[in-house]
């Protein structure tokens, strides 16, 4: 009988590996980490980037947004300009405070159309520092896909950037 047990384990596990992945409609963020790093400018002066680096997922494919047209409108809501969005927060004392949008606390960035059903992959986006204000932080983040669908939001390690003196770069 154990050796029955055995042999059909062995079946099903060797069965899952052939099952074609399945993933929601939302899309699903996972964090995987957050790296600094000095580039140029066009100017030839440099500049403190941070990268934040996730996995993502779309059951129905239809991640990204097309490249908006020169002449947008200005009125265009930021529904259809943006679809990831990261918060900012900074360690004040003892605790982490939610710094506002009129603060610069609201992120917002274009990831760039994908069409492919389902979509599955790793992003990177860049982040410039041209001036260091917080120096102990974390960002929330989430995406939304075309159909207005808004992934699970996800924390950032803490970064700290006290120390780095942009002036000595």
């Amino acid at each position: 009988e154990l050796f029955v047990f055995w042999i059909g384990l062995m079946l099903l596990v060797s069965c899952d590996e052939n099952i074609t992945d399945v993933y929601p409609d939302e899309p699903v963020v996972d964090y995987q980490g957050f790296g600094i790093y000095l580039t140029e400018d066009a100017l030839g002066n440099q500049v403190l980037m941070g990268r934040i680096t996730f996995d993502f997922t779309d059951g129905d494919g239809n991640l990204g947004l097309p490249p908006l047209e020169e002449n947008t409108n200005p009125l265009l809501p930021d529904s259809l300009k943006y679809n990831f969005y990261l918060q900012l927060y900074d360690l004040q004392g003892y605790e982490y405070v939610e710094i506002p949008e009129s603060e610069g606390g609201i992120l917002k960035y274009r990831i760039p159309f994908l069409n492919k059903e389902p979509t599955k992959g790793t992003m990177d986006l860049d982040i410039s520092y041209p001036v260091i204000v917080y120096d102990t932080i974390f960002y929330t983040f989430y995406i939304v896909d075309r159909s207005f669908n808004r992934s699970n939001t996800d924390t950032t390690d803490v970064i700290v950037l006290s120390g780095i003196d942009l002036d000595q770069l």
